[in-house]
């Protein structure tokens, strides 16, 4: 089995990936709230 070299980088990968898809999230929730009048919803 040859996937224990390369399960380092993709967990690390996968983690930078749900961390700046939270992030994303979190920005666009921010900017709703903020401009929440703005926006006339």
């Amino acid at each position: 089995m040859q996937h224990k070299t390369f399960y380092g980088p993709i967990k690390i990968l996968s983690f930078v990936v749900l961390l700046g898809m939270a992030a994303a999230i979190f920005y666009a929730f921010s900017i709703s709230v903020l401009y929440w009048a703005g926006i006339g919803v």
